[in-house]
């Protein structure tokens, strides 16, 4: 189940909370503690989990800078385009981690994120996330997107990024199969 009471939680702190000036290139850090249902069998975070709870530091992220506004605004929705992820440790209910996002790019059509999972101060799990934002029939520019927030960025990628992104587009899309109905 999606995490909504956490939803909730932050949406209601940043409702409560001053604004303070933010520098999109800092690394921003959302902090929690997993829980039951973050957890598999084993018991530690889900696989699936950390893409969910890299989500909640992204949402927390656009609030900071001024972004859920500007998509309530603009009628945009945030979309994830491609994620690659690597795991190194578990990350054990019930003792704090926390999720580091840097933005490490983005070109004419997304912006592109790593998001690391701490735990005992070792990374657990490093994330790679393809996202954009969307609007009924397209994707706003991020170059247009930094601008109207007040940032002045030009689009960038660090080079391991631009390796992943080129090998994620040249990757072949694979057809649909097709039932065959035997006689």
């Amino acid at each position: 189940m999606y995490p909504y009471f956490r939803l909730i939680r932050m949406v209601l702190r940043h409702a409560l909370q001053r604004k303070k000036a933010v520098d999109w290139s800092d690394e921003y850090c959302y902090h929690y503690r997993p829980l039951i249902g973050d957890l598999d069998v084993y018991p530690e975070v889900n696989n699936g989990r950390h893409f969910v709870m890299f989500d909640m530091a992204r949402i927390d992220l656009a609030f900071q800078v001024g972004l859920v506004r500007y998509l309530r605004k603009n009628k945009l929705a945030f979309v994830v385009g491609g994620s690659s992820i690597r795991y190194r440790r578990r990350v054990r209910p019930f003792r704090k981690a926390t999720i580091r996002t840097t933005m490490v790019g983005f070109d004419e059509k997304f912006f592109y994120f790593q998001q690391l999972v701490e735990q005992g101060g070792l990374v657990c799990s490093a994330g790679l996330l393809r996202t954009a934002l969307r609007y009924k029939g397209g994707m706003a520019l991020p170059s247009k997107v930094m601008e109207e927030l007040g940032f002045e960025a030009q689009a960038f990628m660090e080079p391991w990024v631009s390796e992943w992104a080129t090998w994620d587009d040249q990757r072949p899309w694979p057809e649909p199969r097709h039932l065959a109905i035997e006689a």
